[in-house]
């Protein structure tokens, strides 16, 4: 026997946010958006370096020259 056509009882909410709100939003992902673009090779490098077992100094990794 197949069970009845019930409609859905789910609630729906509708958020409404004032203008500020909105803005501080956008800002907010842009600012975020900035920080991944910049941010993603260094993150990168410091998750090598912290990982390997001979950790070079810093300037070892900045430099232009191979290390010995």
């Amino acid at each position: 026997m197949a069970p009845e056509s019930t409609p859905s009882r789910r609630t729906q909410y509708q958020l409404t946010l004032s203008d500020e709100s909105k803005e501080r939003i956008i800002k907010l992902l842009d600012y975020s958006k900035t920080i991944a673009h910049y941010g993603f090779i260094p993150f990168v490098l410091y998750l090598g370096w912290a990982a390997s077992s001979n950790k070079p100094s810093i300037l070892n990794l900045l430099s232009p020259f191979p290390s010995a």
